[in-house]
């Protein structure tokens, strides 16, 4: 084995090493003679004390320059001397989750590989993009730089790279600056290099394969790790490059295939990222099922819900939610409010389901319904960031409405162990999936067959309706009526 060292790049607004960054560094210890942690921030005590025993050099610094900067000063807190002592350098991001395959296999088959001086574990293919590629907008085929590794003929030069680097001020200066010129950089020099995925098998099928179809590559090529943004990548970029399957195949498959905590991994991601996203990109929408199997429920009044009811850690909670103000999307949405048998088929589906602390009625598809949670949360969400923060929710909020059940919803008392945020208003619903969150719980909503079978012969229809040209018309249609309203009133 050759001898390796590993700078291993962390970042966490909170200053945590959760379970899934300590799972890969431990199997990075393996395959290395020395790890250097380098994290963006101060870890919290926890942490610190983790990373102190766990065999690894610890260097704590200013959340400046991203990836970039962390790497550049940890190889200035080594020295260009202390290189010569190792056969392989890897720069390696926290962004990248797992192993989940064997990680000797892979170095084993890159070290046979004795003509490269650098390589990589993943490559992304040429694109066009104005905000990676500058005013041209051409991005080069190059390595991912979540996990590079560079061999000893290249130090001399690699070294000469780093020291001339400018620390980007922003992530898509650090893709641009660093990551896009990487390869092309080295390539010029006379270095020869390649990705331990083939690059060849999905050139012309996906340009970023890694993002793509991680399950594909992981059960197919071998590959030892994923990213974290599989499973919170905002909805949209998913859906313009994949089928939007992508996350859900690789959470079934690593679940089936057991060896990996992607459980932790998620509950780690749940308060940092955006749940509108995950729950798209996971899914979190289920076949109510017939019949309950006799899952203990309490009800809560609104009496309750408006003092901010404490709950039983072990029990499931039926509980009421606002429904709409206009008719007939009120009777759409009163239509959808679970009966007895409903409400115990919904918190079987809870207790079935390790992640999620909230489920309840999915959204009518009557465009009513649809259109009114829209402006709903638009005039509720300044509201709803006021009050999350007074309760001390720190999740992120973006333009996209997290999940919320529509009527009602069945809880379990586990996710809220401070108790449920005080529901007095319309707006207050809002902070129920957002509590769990904070606690690493997720919401989801869950349809009868029959709402199924609609959604789904909707479908085309919304497709069409979201595709760009009919957006376009859409937004000068808007733009059109605007106008005349004005004119009307003056």
């Amino acid at each position: 084995m050759k001898k390796r060292l590993v700078i291993y790049f962390h970042y966490d607004p909170r200053g945590q090493a959760d379970e899934a960054c300590r799972f890969a560094v431990r199997a990075v210890l393996g395959q290395a003679q020395a790890v250097f942690f380098v994290t963006n921030g101060r870890l919290d005590a926890e942490s610190r004390a983790w990373a102190q025993s766990a065999g690894v050099r610890l260097l704590e610094r200013e959340n400046a320059g991203f990836d970039v900067g962390a790497y550049q000063a940890a190889l200035n807190c080594l020295g260009r001397a202390a290189l010569d002592a190792y056969d392989e350098i890897v720069l390696m991001n926290y962004t990248l989750a797992g192993p989940v395959r064997p990680l000797g296999a892979m170095f084993a088959a890159m070290d046979a590989r004795a003509g490269l001086d650098f390589w990589g574990l993943s490559r992304h293919y040429a694109m066009r993009s104005r905000r990676f590629g500058g005013r041209r907008g051409a991005v080069p085929e190059h390595l991912q730089s979540h996990f590079i590794a560079v061999r000893r003929p290249m130090y001399d030069a690699f070294w000469q790279y780093w020291q001339a680097m400018e620390l980007p001020q922003s992530y898509e200066g650090s893709v641009a600056g660093h990551e896009t010129r990487f390869t092309a950089h080295f390539a010029a020099l006379g270095f020869r290099w390649d990705s331990f995925l083939d690059g060849e098998r999905w050139r012309g099928v996906f340009v970023n394969p890694l993002m793509a179809c991680p399950q594909q590559l992981i059960a197919a090529e071998g590959c030892p790790f994923f990213k974290r943004r599989s499973f919170f990548t905002p909805w949209a970029d998913e859906l313009r490059r994949t089928d939007g399957l992508a996350a859900r195949r690789l959470y079934d498959w690593l679940k089936a295939e057991g060896t990996y905590p992607v459980d932790a991994l998620l509950r780690a991601l749940l308060p940092a990222q955006p749940l509108a996203d995950l729950a798209r990109n996971l899914h979190w929408h289920f076949l109510l099922p017939a019949a309950g199997a006799g899952q203990a429920l309490e009800p809560l009044t609104p009496q309750q819900l408006a003092g901010g009811a404490a709950l039983d850690a072990q029990k499931f909670y039926f509980l009421p939610l606002p429904l709409p103000e206009t008719q007939p999307a009120r009777y759409y949405a009163q239509a959808a409010v679970w009966d007895a048998a409903q409400r115990q088929a919904a918190a079987a589906l809870l207790a079935q389901q390790p992640l999620l602390g909230i489920v309840g009625p999915a959204l009518p598809l009557y465009p009513g319904c649809v259109q009114g949670r829209l402006r709903r949360w638009r005039r509720e969400a300044p509201a709803v960031r006021a009050a999350a923060q007074a309760l001390g929710l720190n999740v992120p909020l973006t333009a996209d409405a997290p999940p919320l059940p529509c009527g009602c919803a069945v809880v379990r008392g586990a996710a809220f162990p401070h108790g449920l945020p005080p529901l007095r208003t319309p707006a207050d619903a809002w902070l129920l999936p957002l509590a769990a969150q904070q606690q690493g719980w997720g919401a989801a909503t869950a349809e009868d067959a029959a709402q199924a079978l609609a959604r789904a012969d909707l479908q085309p229809v919304l497709q069409q309706a979201l595709s760009w040209p009919q957006a376009a018309k859409s937004c000068v249609r808007a733009a059109k009526h605007a106008l005349l309203a004005k004119e009307d009133t003056e």
